[in-house]
């Protein structure tokens, strides 16, 4: 629990659980969703966490398929240098998840500048 809660307030977590989007007051849901969406028109109450989720997941999935491009990469360049592939798999796990919080991070900050 703690280190969820940890994760959670790293710059570039992303929200995605539809049980975390359901504890938030629906200001707040309006809120992210005017600044992943820009728009909330034609949405009623009940379609706003669903949109937020949806908004939130696109924004993820953006990021899933280059996080694991260069996790893969990163793991061929190790399994070269070190000779050993169960060492570089270490770099399958430790380079996709901190790319999407450093990218995802970066995307929120210019986004507050605008």
């Amino acid at each position: 629990m703690v280190l969820t809660k940890a994760l959670e307030r790293l710059p570039g977590a992303i929200r995605l659980m539809p049980l975390q989007l359901e504890k938030l007051p629906l200001d707040e849901c309006r809120r992210l969703l005017l600044e992943e969406r820009g728009s909330l028109e034609g949405l009623f109450d009940d379609a706003i966490r669903p949109a937020l989720e949806h908004a939130l997941g696109r924004r993820y999935c953006a990021l899933f398929g280059p996080a694991i491009a260069l996790g893969l990469l990163s793991w061929g360049v190790a399994a070269v240098a070190l000779s050993s592939d169960g060492q570089a798999l270490l770099a399958l796990a430790a380079v996709p998840a901190p790319f999407i919080l450093a990218v995802g991070g970066m995307r929120c900050q210019a986004r507050k500048v605008q």
